[in-house]
């Protein structure tokens, strides 16, 4: 009876200090009940939630189930984990991206490019630098740790890390491909690119893009930008953040064995006669390693960091902001470099929205006769779509459903996907 009645002692009155779980997570709000709510049953659903939420020892208990799953039946039950062999960890997207399972097809990209060549063509007239990067993807570098269950599976018609690297070249982009660099250097580079049990890039992966970074930005704007490099490196016993975050959103009970990473000892040269220009940087949470260790603020004046373009962060502000706040044209006429990045997994977004909102506002601000301007689609829809279906492939009864239409019709799983996802905007559009 103790035993049974621990949680609940704990849950009113805390004795024991717990270590709170990792990932992202929202703690459902104790509900206020109603006469309505009781009786047609939401005020209880809503109250057994939030109880099986905050009941004491929970993150324990998590913990003890995860770890049973991971270690009995090779299972991670972190969204979207996937456990490779040797304990090499993945996450889903990523492999949707090499298998071609999340392929935009290639008149979005088309699209997308075309606007792009525009953008590039307005900022390069008003001596600005644009430029491209693709991140690496431990997909693409760990190919051979990934479970055959998923290798052994149809690919899709095409990548589009294929189809971008393509456009890329037909419209004369400039682009600095650091997953091709990362793959090419894999059987001579000195210490780990990638850590087993995350998915960021390493510290001394970060280190070599960021000195590239700088380089390419030298030599396209004739500056001489603060130095950059390192003196040896640390091996500590234990991984410095983010090489562990996979692993850590699983809120396992014991270490997963892992081998030691490399962290060199950056340096920054003297400021002095040297230029840091003003920077906007599009990025996925592969540039938080470059933004958030200090990097870009040594390098840049006007360090902005549009994480997604939806949220902008300065590291001479107290906040972020939603960039829909901010007017395009002011930010663009404030930048001398703007850097567009994303890795494999999120190229089915990219580039995020922000060509779409530049192409707009410059084709505005121009004195353009309607022949000059591209002939683009508004890509908007598109987007929404995709949103639409992502959350039916998140969905497992209706994924079946989707399957089962695509078997039915003779076509694949994708255009079936992408199909049903357009009658479903089609019709909330109605």
């Amino acid at each position: 009876m103790i035993m049974l009645g621990l949680p609940l002692i704990q849950r009113t009155i805390p004795v024991f200090d717990e270590t709170p779980l990792k990932g992202a997570f929202t703690i459902p709000q104790k509900p206020t009940g109603s006469y309505k709510t009781v009786l047609d049953g939401t005020f209880q659903e809503a109250y057994n939630d939030h109880f099986e939420h905050t009941i004491g020892f929970r993150p324990m208990l998590v913990r003890i189930n995860n770890q049973i799953a991971f270690s009995v039946f090779d299972t991670a039950l972190a969204n979207g984990v996937i456990i490779g062999k040797e304990n090499y960890l993945f996450e889903i997207n990523y492999i949707k991206a090499i298998k071609g399972w999340d392929f935009l097809g290639e008149e979005v990209i088309e699209t997308q490019m075309q606007k792009a060549a525009f953008v590039n063509k307005k900022l390069k007239e008003a001596n600005k630098t644009l430029l491209f990067v693709f991140a690496p993807g431990k997909a693409s570098y760990f190919p051979e740790y990934i479970p055959d269950k998923y290798l052994n599976q149809p690919s899709g018609e095409n990548t589009n890390y294929a189809v971008f690297g393509e456009k890329f070249k037909k419209y004369d982009l400039p682009l600095i491909d650091f997953n091709k660099w990362f793959m090419l250097m894999k059987d001579t580079v000195s210490y780990p690119l990638y850590p087993q049990c995350g998915i960021h890039w390493s510290a001394y992966g970060v280190a070599m893009a960021t000195d590239s970074l700088i380089n390419y930005i030298e030599k396209d704007r004739n500056i001489d930008m603060v130095d950059f490099g390192w003196n040896g490196f640390d091996f500590p016993d234990t991984l410095r953040s983010p090489d562990y975050d996979i692993a850590e959103g699983m809120n396992l009970l014991f270490k997963i064995p892992h081998y030691n990473m490399a962290y060199p000892k950056v340096w920054f040269g003297n400021n002095e006669s040297k230029t840091r220009p003003n920077a906007i940087v599009v990025a996925d949470s592969y540039y938080w390693n470059i933004f958030g260790q200090g990097y870009a603020s040594s390098i840049f004046n006007d360090n902005n960091f549009w994480y997604y373009n939806t949220e902008a962060h300065n590291s001479a502000w107290p906040t972020s902001r939603k960039t829909t706040e901010l007017d395009m044209l002011s930010e663009l006429g404030k930048a001398d470099v703007i850097i567009i990045m994303a890795t494999e997994a999120n190229l089915y977004r990219f580039p995020y929205g922000f060509i779409d909102r530049a192409y707009e506002s410059l084709v505005k601000s121009s004195d353009l006769e309607i022949s000059e301007k591209p002939t683009i689609d508004n890509t908007i829809k598109e987007t929404e779509i995709l949103e639409i279906m992502e959350n039916i492939d998140k969905n497992q009864n209706y994924k079946e459903s989707v399957r089962e239409k695509a078997i039915a019709r003779g076509i694949s799983y994708q255009e079936m996907l992408r199909l049903d996802a357009t009658w479903v905007w089609e019709n909330k559009r109605k």
